[in-house]
């Protein structure tokens, strides 16, 4: 489980945008940004971006691409013109947090709340969710942390970025592999701690599914993944949570693995 902060009081709206992971189809960061420039003028002053919003996220200068530099401007120009965008980490995003890429953000943490309207809801990127998924807490473990972060400063550019595309195309093809069943049971127990600290709904991105749960009080809304379906999340200023499709769906990518099962299962790692 989980420790999630205060709810934040905000007013105007929040937009939520899950699992983008720009690069993978051409025009998508131009078409995410466009996105987001729309909830702005529409009135909404919050984005959540509920992590992997680019396929590969590192703060080190020697990982840095032509795409990541121009999509950060563009989030420094659209967060300029008065949109607050708050990160929630995912697991394709490494060691960022107190970086300089940080400073298109408002926010970066592993949770966060809001208050809109009379509703508080709790955001979390969603990999970390199941705690039976051993393999995938090993893999994070090792990954994110001090010491590996260390190792990664001192690796040459060309050898650094050799790993990361291997461990890349690892990640990817296992995607579905270790994500073919959606763990409700675990989802329901991160809605119900979530219910427990004073939120009264959970929104969670990395399962690539739109789905919502609810039992016993916790409701847990899973939301789509912008990669696929180019939808994302609003919750208009008096808390109403709907899901909207945006004119660019076309354009989206395809999920090349087959559709993900529902009931409980033991992983959550991948995508």
């Amino acid at each position: 489980m989980q420790a999630f902060p205060q709810p934040l009081d905000v007013d105007g709206g929040v937009a939520v945008f899950a699992d983008a992971h720009l690069g993978q189809v051409e025009r998508d960061a131009e078409d995410f940004l466009d996105a987001l420039e729309g909830v702005r003028r529409r009135g909404f002053s919050t984005v959540v971006l509920l992590g992997d919003i680019f396929h590969y996220f590192i703060g080190d200068p020697k990982l840095e691409t032509p795409l990541l530099t121009r999509t950060l401007r563009g989030l420094k120009e659209v967060s300029s013109r008065g949109l607050s965008l708050r990160y929630v980490e995912g697991n394709r995003d490494f060691f960022v947090a107190g970086s300089p890429y940080a400073e298109a953000f408002a926010s970066w943490a592993l949770t966060d709340g809001l208050r809109v309207g009379a509703i508080r809801y709790a955001f979390v990127h969603g990999d970390r969710v199941n705690s039976a998924d051993l393999p995938y807490r090993f893999w994070r473990r090792i990954s994110k942390n001090a010491v590996a972060h260390g190792l990664l400063k001192m690796i040459p550019g060309a050898l650094a970025r050799a790993i990361v595309s291997r461990t890349e195309a690892r990640l990817y093809r296992s995607n579905f592999r270790h994500k073919r069943i959606l763990p409700e049971a675990a989802l329901l127990a991160e809605g119900r701690a979530a219910r427990g600290a004073g939120y009264d709904a959970l929104l969670v991105g990395h399962f690539h599914v739109a789905k919502t749960l609810a039992d016993g009080g916790a409701v847990t809304h899973v939301l789509p993944a912008w990669l696929e379906e180019r939808k994302h999340a609003e919750i208009a200023p008096d808390g109403t949570l709907s899901i909207v499709q945006e004119n660019t769906v076309e354009r989206a990518r395809r999920r090349g693995f087959g559709a993900l099962e529902e009931g409980p299962a033991p992983s959550s790692a991948g995508a």
